[in-house]
């Protein structure tokens, strides 16, 4: 694989943050529940810093659409994860979720805020742009994290990045949680996720 030549900032410029990294001209996009904050944790971002921040909403993100040539000139990726099994790590972390029947937060589910990015919000509506396309470099799969997450750090030239688990809860297996109800909401729910991403129960 051939590492990822940075060309984000001009010369004599100072472009606006990078979630992740300024060096490397790389740009994560933090799908919640999928891994990120090990990924964020691995490339040594603080919460504190404004490069934690910088479009890790995707599309959604104000600086995805302010600075349109410096995320098309920068690499980018995301993990995304098996949707059933993303609202299951979801519903169990939330507050607002987690002591409510799974079928009763998928009928009136977060609205807004926190809770709504980790169980509400599809993982596809950050990562794909209004005309379908997908809007990021490279899809890590959650499921096989390890040796994709080490393959992007090839590409963009990163070493010595190690993966540590963050923030992992107690959670059932999804299967054992999904009755009949619940799988029909969630599917008429997740839709484009389901599709896009090429996920099965």
């Amino acid at each position: 694989m051939v590492p990822y030549a940075p060309t984000c900032a001009e010369p004599g410029t100072h472009p606006p943050p990078l979630v992740i990294s300024r060096d490397l001209d790389c740009i994560f996009v933090h799908q919640r529940k999928c891994a990120g904050m090990a990924v964020i944790a691995a490339f040594g971002i603080d919460k504190r810093d404004p490069d934690f921040h910088f479009a890790n909403d995707g599309v959604l993100a104000p600086e995805w659409n302010d600075h349109p040539e410096l995320v098309e000139r920068c690499f980018t990726f995301a993990v995304v994860r098996n949707p059933w099994d993303r609202f299951v790590s979801g519903w169990g972390y939330c507050r607002s979720t987690r002591d409510r029947p799974i079928v009763d937060v998928l009928r009136r589910p977060p609205l807004e805020g926190h809770d709504y990015r980790h169980v509400t919000r599809g993982q596809s509506e950050t990562l794909y742009r209004p005309d379908g396309t997908l809007a990021v470099d490279r899809l890590i799969r959650f499921e096989n994290l390890t040796h994709e997450f080490a393959e992007v750090c090839e590409t963009i030239g990163l070493t010595g990045a190690v993966l540590r688990p963050v923030n992992v809860g107690r959670r059932p297996p999804y299967r054992e949680v999904f009755d009949d109800e619940a799988r029909r909401l969630f599917e008429q729910r997740f839709a484009d996720d389901i599709e896009r991403l090429g996920y099965s129960f």
